[in-house]
């Protein structure tokens, strides 16, 4: 009998043997990886990619850019692999490190240094936490913490959240330019997650 493997193109996807889609062939794909293992990489972009290129896209409005931060986010996955079997989930990051990439792509601005794969090993997701909460107590939340933004940095949210309107049309609302409201957008983002975890991590302890 012949022990001659086949050609990586040719071979059996592991994950599809092993795990159904979603979380528990992206948990796998992350143990494989954190072992070096370069093909559950490609198998994990083919299961993640088009969602980051996804947002990448709608950050930079451009197809150059937002191929550019997907590349970024798995060369920086790739350099950081050793801790990554210890996550209890790989996507967050993907899409924090993707996001930060197409911002300073489309900016021409610093990459924010990546956070540690073990500061997070222990770390509840914000969304797992805001979502324990009850729903009016979640909105209240939500509702207190937009009120701590700027007026428009909250207009700028709830236009983009709650009406659904484009960074173009947002822009021509509010008479800026695009640039402006993707500043905006990203400052109250920021602010609006830095305040809702202060607010849920007090209430845990």
């Amino acid at each position: 009998m012949s022990t001659t493997s086949l050609p990586a193109e040719q071979q059996p996807s592991r994950r599809k043997v092993s795990a159904p889609d979603g979380a528990a062939a992206e948990r796998q794909l992350a143990r494989w990886i954190a072992e070096g293992d370069e093909a559950a990489l490609g198998e994990l972009f083919d299961l993640v990619g088009p969602t980051l290129y996804a947002v990448a896209l709608g950050i930079s409005d451009d197809t150059r850019h937002a191929g550019g931060a997907v590349e970024e986010t798995f060369a920086d996955l790739w350099d950081k692999r050793a801790w990554l079997g210890q996550l209890p989930a790989l996507s967050p990051w993907l899409l924090e490190r993707c996001r930060a990439w197409a911002i300073a792509l489309h900016s021409g601005t610093a990459v924010p240094k990546a956070r540690a794969f073990q500061d997070r090993i222990t770390d509840v997701p914000l969304t797992r936490r805001l979502l324990r909460c009850p729903p009016e107590l979640r909105t209240s939340r939500v509702r207190d913490a937009l009120e701590r933004l700027s007026p428009h940095e909250r207009e700028t949210i709830e236009l983009a959240s709650g009406a659904g309107l484009t960074v173009a049309e947002i822009a021509q609302r509010l008479g800026a330019g695009t640039g402006e409201v993707h500043a905006l957008m990203r400052q109250g983002l920021q602010l609006l997650r830095k305040e809702l975890d202060r607010t849920l991590r007090r209430e845990s302890v």
